[in-house]
């Protein structure tokens, strides 16, 4: 037995010079999951190479060569080699003859060579012999279909619909428009993309959803709905060697967040390709693979943001703020500002995503519903569009009265992106705070975590009126008070607890005071439950507990002195 690593690779490369040599030898793992491969005199092949493993030298035919496109090279192989009895062929992978092994033991590396050689002797002018009569993989070559658009009616305001191949898709002068140029699909969207296109037949069509492209007076069509596909189908056909035009590789991506993507699915494509068997998959992608255009003209771009609201039938759906942006620019009528407001979108998108989830999609949609005294399922599909979409509106009377407060009316257009913008702004605010620090750092355990995203709600509430003035008593007054929910309940059901803020009327309190001590005195009156009647051991002396070590951290911060003498009375 020859030891597998990096000695022997170097030596073996010294031994055959024109060829690929490769050897995997992780550190401390086991010879029997080392391996040891060298390319045939097809050398830049690595699908079909010979290959040291288990003592044995094989030949390998991995890759393509286990596709039905060359099983009659792998049977013209066995029938040219069945009369050598050192040669023994038997399964490997997906194919029942895959691999050649070579009877003899080997001992040391010299007889390593030694018999890498002779296999080099015997299958290599096989192979040469052969690899001109192997299936010609015309997959790859370029699309020689019907190219232009018909583009039946498309003039003025009208808008026309067809039916296309990818391969006429990527005939056209595609491009992406600056206010759309974010490209967020990772590693899910694009496996689900590679099991789609494994299902392609190779004589019938396979659809993928819709297309809506935006043509120019140059002659460009804009990609306004079908980016995320057709740019990672563009990465496909690339490192399937597609030999016609991919358009939108020419197109840049200003955002990093964009740019990683690219080059995570670009990684994760060359994986997919390199244990791909089908050899006709590009093929059958660009001519088989079909999908429902839309083209509009300039003068229709309302229209364009119109049908962007639908999902897409294969594609990954909409997520709720893509439809808000599509909703609202429908509200702006200069082209100028709705490529603006969606540039700015985009960039918050791409830059906070998870600020403006938790600002808009949580805490002020909590506030809003419990501001009129409304239960929601949580779970609910697009329920962050439909609570920020605009208000209904008399025609004849304009709306007006902006004012940037949580609860208000949302106002169709610019309002609703200036306030979104102005919400993320004030909760990255809040988040600086020592109070909604010590609250999470304390109260996230468990399940007291329950409790701690509705006191953290209520707690932006207070925030929004009344800035950072006594933060400290405001948590302690609305920690107790929904405290009342833990320390009577031996279940933390979610729905129970966003249901009892609800009810505690909280918010409308806030909204009401004109100043912090009429809430804090209307707040602490309605407190009947304290953690300090609890006898038992259990969850609830826990959540306890945590409140204590909570306002013990931020006992410095306290300046009234009633709550002060009630924090003693209550915590201490």
């Amino acid at each position: 037995m020859v030891w597998i690593d990096k000695n022997l690779e170097e030596y073996i490369k010294k031994c055959f010079p024109k060829r690929i040599v490769y050897a995997k030898y992780e550190y401390r793992t086991w010879q029997s999951s080392r391996y040891l491969y060298v390319t045939t005199s097809l050398t830049d092949d690595k699908a079909l190479h010979y290959e040291y493993t288990n003592e044995r030298v094989e030949l390998h035919l991995e890759g393509k060569y286990q596709s039905q496109d060359y099983r009659e090279f792998a049977k013209q192989l066995r029938v040219k080699t069945s009369k050598n009895d050192e040669l023994a062929w038997g399964r490997w992978k997906n194919l029942s003859q895959g691999r050649c092994t070579l009877n003899r033991k080997v001992n040391n590396r010299e007889e390593l060579r030694d018999a890498l050689l002779y296999m080099m002797s015997i299958i290599d002018p096989i192979i040469e012999s052969l690899s001109d009569r192997k299936i010609i993989n015309s997959s790859t070559d370029a699309y020689s279909g019907k190219v232009s658009f018909e583009e039946k009616e498309l003039n003025g305001d009208n808008v026309c619909l067809e039916t296309c191949t990818l391969g006429q898709l990527f005939s056209n002068l595609l491009i992406i428009p600056e206010y759309q140029r974010n490209y967020c699909w990772e590693e899910k969207q694009v496996s689900n993309l590679w099991k789609s296109l494994e299902e392609i037949s190779p004589t019938g069509k396979y659809h993928l959803g819709t297309i809506i492209l935006q043509k120019d007076i140059k002659g460009n069509y804009a990609v306004i709905d079908g980016q995320q596909r057709l740019v990672t189908l563009t990465l496909i056909c690339r490192e399937l060697g597609y030999k016609g035009k991919l358009p939108l590789l020419k197109q840049t991506f200003r955002s990093k967040t964009s740019r990683e993507n690219v080059a995570n699915n670009l990684y994760l494509i060359k994986q997919y390709c390199s244990r791909l068997h089908d050899e006709k998959l590009c093929g059958k992608i660009i001519n088989n693979l079909i999908f429902s255009t839309l083209i509009l003209t300039d003068s229709r771009l309302d229209l364009a943001y119109t049908f962007f609201s639908n999902e897409n039938s294969k594609g990954v759906p909409l997520t709720d703020y893509d439809l808000l942006k599509a909703h609202h620019l429908r509200f702006v009528h200069n082209e100028g500002q709705a490529e603006h407001l969606a540039n700015k979108w985009n960039l918050l998108i791409s830059q906070k995503y998870n600020l403006m989830d938790t600002t808009l999609s949580i805490h002020l949609f909590r506030l809003r519903k419990w501001m009129r005294k409304r239960s929601f399922d949580i779970n609910k599909k697009y329920r962050t569009k439909e609570e920020f979409s605009a208000a209904l509106t008399i025609p004849d009377i304009p709306a007006f009265g902006e004012q940037f407060v949580f609860y208000e009316k949302i106002q169709g257009g610019p309002h609703f992106f200036a306030f979104a913008e102005n919400f993320v702004e004030k909760f990255e605010n809040f988040q600086q705070t020592e109070q909604l620090r010590a609250l999470r750092k304390h109260i996230w355990w468990e399940s007291h975590w329950r409790y701690e995203e509705v006191i953290e709600t209520l707690l932006f509430g207070y925030y929004l009126k009344f800035g950072s003035q006594y933060l400290t008593e405001a948590l302690f007054c609305i920690a107790s008070s929904i405290a009342q929910h833990r320390f009577t309940s031996d279940k933390a059901l979610p729905y129970k607890i966003r249901d009892f803020a609800k009810d505690s009327e909280i918010i409308m309190m806030i909204d009401q005071a004109s100043s912090p001590t009429f809430f804090f005195a209307e707040c602490l009156s309605q407190i009947r439950n304290w953690g300090k009647d609890i006898e038992e051991q259990g969850i609830q002396l826990r959540f306890f507990q945590r409140l204590q070590d909570l306002f013990t951290e931020l006992s410095d911060s306290f300046t009234d002195s009633f709550i002060i003498e009630k924090y003693y009375n209550e915590y201490e």
